[in-house]
């Protein structure tokens, strides 16, 4: 009689573990291999070049630094705009030193990058060609500060007049703006070390490995 009851306890049971067993190798199935979903989201994850390019022309404000440049201008009657040594100022001669401030806005406008200028190569490389610092954008105060500038007026002569400082204002920014290669000495370098670190910050979370080169040279 416990023969009996243990064969019918046994069959009662069978059911639950063939479903066990079966449940089991449903799982191991499903965790060996790899969801559809998830391959599609990684496929739809990888950017196109076109992409790329947009998402890093969007940080175009760090690519560039603001620079004001404090130039002294100094006129003298009858010379053009030069410097001028104070030791050789002759009575009836009008003097006038004003300083003008002058600001620059120089570095890299991504706004210039070309569609071809962002590549994906091959090993999760991206190829990232960089245009030449330039000056983007430059002012100055069109304003004159007469507290701030030195009017020496020697003889009969009248006073030096807005317009002659308007004019001495302009010449020493045109001065400021035509030496380029001074400020390119002073800030490139730093500029595109900025635009490396944050590009390569934003493409490395996606697994890709940037590579920069400038425009005139060869990658």
């Amino acid at each position: 009689m416990n023969a009996n009851g243990s064969k019918g306890t046994f069959k009662s049971i069978l059911p639950y573990l063939l479903l066990l067993l079966v449940s089991g190798i449903m799982l191991f199935v499903a965790f060996r291999l790899p969801p559809k979903k998830n391959l599609k989201s990684l496929a739809s994850a990888a950017p196109s070049s076109k992409e790329l390019l947009t998402m890093l022309q969007r940080q175009n404000k760090i690519a560039s630094t603001e620079i004001t440049i404090r130039k002294i201008g100094i006129y003298e009657s009858g010379t053009e705009f030069v410097s001028i040594n104070p030791a050789t100022w002759k009575l009836g001669t009008r003097l006038c030193v004003i300083p003008v401030d002058i600001k620059i806005l120089y570095g890299i406008d991504l706004n210039d990058m070309k569609p071809n200028d962002v590549q994906l190569l091959p090993h999760d490389t991206v190829l990232i060609r960089l245009p030449q610092p330039k000056i983007i954008d430059r002012s100055f105060e069109p304003v004159s500060n007469h507290q701030e500038v030195v009017a020496l007026t020697t003889g009969k002569r009248k006073k030096v007049g807005e317009s002659t400082m308007q004019q001495v204002k302009t010449m020493a920014f045109q001065d400021v703006i035509a030496d380029e290669k001074q400020l390119k000495n002073s800030f490139s370098d730093e500029i595109v070390q900025n635009i490396e670190i944050v590009f390569t910050s934003m493409l490395r979370p996606m697994g890709l490995t940037p590579k920069f080169v400038t425009q005139n040279s060869q990658p």
